[in-house]
């Protein structure tokens, strides 16, 4: 034999040796030591696939490769009735499951995008935490009725403007409650920490202030929480503002253009409310108003004839008509028999105050056959129309604030109801 032949000849006895004795999971480097032992590779080839698998090789492995031990559990062995028995045997179903190759297609990256609105966040709940800590205790307290849930008011509230933004933001006083557990005898579950810059930020959001975050150096998504719960607060307290007076005091407080419809008990109207188109198609079918032409939400309000607002009722679709949201008030039940409801052409309620003894006070309708009105029709309804005109000054009063003067957001919809009770309860 040659040299040559025998240099060749121990080279590739070398690479059997290394072959064997190196194990080879990539990402493995390690070898076969006293602790750490090498298994081969099982001769069945179903195995032997799902072992190809588990240490994601990507190509087939010959009968020579063989995976150390820092690959397996303890539960892949056979336990060895010998105590001093150093040979460990695989079970016939073993597969390699720890210490595994990982490649660059299972690594999570994140996008720098991503990063930096996690980082965001994180510095967004540091400031809230600190702020947190430095305005705990700073709670003013009140007492509320049990009968009414009235509110006291603290000493001195200064004078708000009804557009919300021209207030110095020291100078307005907020209203709290005793403790935690009165809010949530009327059903509200809230943290009270921070009240005032929540509260603020709530009257802030329903007046024009469109920095209102830059104010309290907060971020959006933590100012659209403290709107969230506040409103609810906010909404709950007010609601004392809005009462339902007796027969005696609307007598007392008639005006003079009600002097031909005394009977009057309250005067009636659905204003809509634009909000933002939905996602969902079946909310647009509710919420489209062919009215208005557009997506509203409507709010029944009723007003007494000096110009107060009485009740509010719920949020409806712009397609609801205005039949179906004076039903849900409960004004019928409300009124005395004799009363009336002052109403536009709109509502068709003929049948339902008739059911409830209530007079019906509303415009005439055109006949279909001259296409005018006679004399005393046009006097008619020049005279109510002189009377609505107080319903449609609060509807411009409420409609004056910022949040119901455009496009509603469509996160704030489910809140429309409590911004409603809000704004008329300041209205008032």
């Amino acid at each position: 034999m040659s040299d040559t032949e025998s240099d060749n000849t121990a080279v590739s006895a070398k690479k059997k040796t290394r072959e064997r004795h190196n194990c080879c999971v990539p990402q493995c480097s390690d070898v076969k030591t006293g602790e750490n032992h090498l298994h081969q590779v099982p001769k069945d080839l179903a195995l032997r696939k799902k072992w190809a698998i588990a240490i994601k090789t990507g190509k087939d492995l010959s009968d020579k490769m063989a995976v150390c031990s820092k690959h397996f559990t303890k539960e892949d062995y056979k336990k060895s009735m010998k105590q001093d028995c150093k040979k460990f045997r695989l079970k016939p179903d073993a597969v390699p499951s720890l210490n595994l190759p990982k490649r660059t297609a299972d690594r999570i990256i994140i996008s720098p995008v991503k990063r930096k609105m996690e980082a965001r966040n994180e510095r967004a709940k540091k400031r809230a935490t600190k702020s947190v800590a430095s305005t705990s205790g700073n709670l003013v307290s009140a007492s509320m009725c049990d009968n009414e849930s009235n509110a006291v008011v603290a000493d001195g509230v200064g004078d708000v403007s009804t557009a919300g933004g021209d207030a110095d933001y020291e100078d307005v006083h907020i209203v709290h409650t005793d403790d935690e557990r009165k809010l949530r005898d009327i059903g509200i579950q809230v943290d009270l920490n921070n009240s005032s810059d929540s509260l603020t930020t709530a009257f802030d959001k329903l007046a024009p202030a469109s920095t209102y975050a830059a104010f309290f150096d907060l971020t959006i998504q933590t100012c659209c929480n403290y709107f969230y719960d506040s409103v609810i607060v906010l909404s709950k307290i007010l609601t004392c503002m809005i009462v339902w007076p007796d027969k005696e005091k609307i007598l007392k407080n008639m005006p003079k253009c009600f002097r031909h419809y005394k009977s009057t008990r309250a005067i009636l109207d659905a204003y809509e409310i634009p909000v933002e188109k939905p996602k969902c198609i079946a909310c647009r079918i509710r919420l489209y108003s062919h009215y208005k032409k557009k997506f509203t939400a409507k709010v029944m309000m009723i007003c007494t004839p000096s110009g107060l607002v009485s009740h509010c009722g719920s949020s409806f679709g712009g397609r609801a008509s205005d039949k179906v949201v004076t039903q849900a008030t409960g004004v019928y039940g409300m009124c005395d028999p004799g009363d009336g409801l002052m109403v536009d052409k709109g509502f068709d309620i003929d049948k339902e105050c008739q059911d409830s003894l209530l007079a019906l006070i509303r415009p005439p309708f055109m006949r279909s056959k001259t296409k005018k009105f006679s004399r005393a029709e046009s006097v008619q309804c020049a005279k109510i129309a002189r009377a609505r005109v107080h319903v449609e000054r609060i509807i411009q009063r409420v409609r004056e604030y910022h949040i119901l003067k455009f496009k509603v957001p469509w996160n704030i919809v489910p809140y429309l109801v409590n911004i409603v009770v809000i704004v008329c309860g300041r209205v008032v």
